[in-house]
């Protein structure tokens, strides 16, 4: 049975006030247009909902018993409705981010700063991990977007938007080491403080090294460049790290001349293209462009 919903709430309504007039005042419509529409949904239900009297509209034994579902179910459409309009005017609502540590620190927080300020009850949760396992729970839908560093990404139905680019580039703490590097083939004269290989940083500079014929030789290697800045800074080797985040750690962090060789690291926001964004994950985007 296919029955127009606004029948069910011009029944509602005259079923409330029992009258009318009044459900004529409410609903804006003329008492005849009102009658045709109880006399059309009775039609169509093959049943009388009111006995019709000078005193009003009363409901039949019938009637009573639809009411009762037509108002639950009316009332359970208005509580969806106002739940739509408080996500959509951000009153209510969450983000689920995927992003490194490094990331969040560079280019996250003062979005969320600024975000936050304007829209305080939105739930924002962040996840840290490799890029890979956050590219996983982005495809089945635990995450509305990842922020990464790219490195030969291709996922079909991923889509990618480039955000921003930042430099990386070799450090080290003048205390310990000179800049005598002039080839990436020197710099395995060094003990070098690098990211493990399976890193998207790490991956970029196997591939930039390789394209000099050189294939680098860690010292160490880490999972957290915050890590690689702080070995760097007590004299361990000389580190490969996003230069923002070294200069913010440790001003006093000086730059090999090999860097000029080194190409920007080009940031993407990542999304599923099967899953619409909800209206805070969309506008939250907006903060970081």
């Amino acid at each position: 049975m296919n029955i127009d919903l606004e029948l069910y709430r011009i029944f509602y309504v005259v079923a409330k006030h029992k009258h009318m007039t009044k459900a004529s005042q409410e609903l804006c419509i003329s008492q005849p247009a009102i009658s045709q529409s109880i006399k059309k949904l009775e039609d169509q239900l093959g049943g009388t909902l009111f006995l019709r009297s000078n005193k009003g509209m009363e409901l039949t034994e019938e009637g009573k018993m639809f009411y009762e579902y037509v108002k639950g179910a009316l009332e359970l459409i208005n509580n969806a409705e106002n739940e739509f309009t408080s996500f959509k005017d951000l009153s209510k609502g969450e983000i689920k981010i995927g992003c490194s540590t490094t990331l969040t620190k560079l280019i996250l927080m003062d979005a969320l700063k600024t975000f936050h300020s304007e829209y305080p009850n939105i739930d924002i949760n962040i996840t840290n991990d490799l890029t890979s396992n956050l590219i996983n729970d982005l495809k089945v839908g635990k995450l509305d977007f990842v922020i990464f560093n790219e490195s030969n990404f291709k996922e079909k139905n991923v889509d990618l938007k480039k955000i921003k680019e930042i430099r990386q580039g070799f450090i080290y703490n003048d205390k310990y080491f000179s800049d005598t590097i002039n080839s990436f083939d020197d710099l395995n004269n060094y003990p070098l403080i690098l990211q493990k290989p399976e890193a998207n940083s790490r991956k970029l500079l196997d591939y930039i090294a390789l394209q000099n014929n050189v294939k680098l030789k860690a010292k160490m290697e880490v999972v957290s460049q915050e890590l690689i800045t702080e070995f760097t800074n007590i004299g361990l080797g000389i580190g490969f790290s996003i230069i923002d985040l070294a200069k913010r750690n440790f001003p006093e962090l000086k730059e090999l001349k090999i860097n000029d060789q080194i190409p920007n690291i080009k940031i993407f926001l990542a999304t599923n293209k099967s899953i619409f964004l909800t209206f805070a994950a969309k506008t939250f985007i907006k903060y970081l462009q």
